[in-house]
């Protein structure tokens, strides 16, 4: 398994102002929130697909799947971003304590 990139989802974004990845697909989005795939080709692993989740005004976007550029990695991310998608409306369709709007 060469092809697994283990990130560290909880280390603070290094934003960049001019070299932004490049926007792939949105799988949509769900209350306040977008689901994207977005190619970064400056990444600290190389040439990367990151499936990312947006707040709807765009100031703040964190990673939440991280696959190498490869048809292979193309088809596994949009297997998370999908999953993602589904996980938000499941979590928005729920009466209770979650909110995610």
């Amino acid at each position: 398994m060469d092809n697994v990139i283990r990130p560290v989802f909880r280390r603070e974004s290094k934003a960049r102002s001019v070299d932004r990845p490049d926007i792939v697909k949105s799988y949509g989005e769900v209350g306040s929130y977008t689901v994207s795939l977005v190619r970064d080709q400056l990444d600290e692993h190389g040439d990367v697909y990151k499936v990312v989740i947006g707040s709807a005004g765009g100031s703040s976007v964190g990673s939440v799947g991280i696959e190498p550029a490869t048809p292979d990695g193309l088809f596994d991310s949009n297997l998370i971003g999908m999953a993602v998608l589904r996980t938000l409306e499941l979590l928005e369709n729920r009466s209770g304590d979650f909110d995610v709007a």
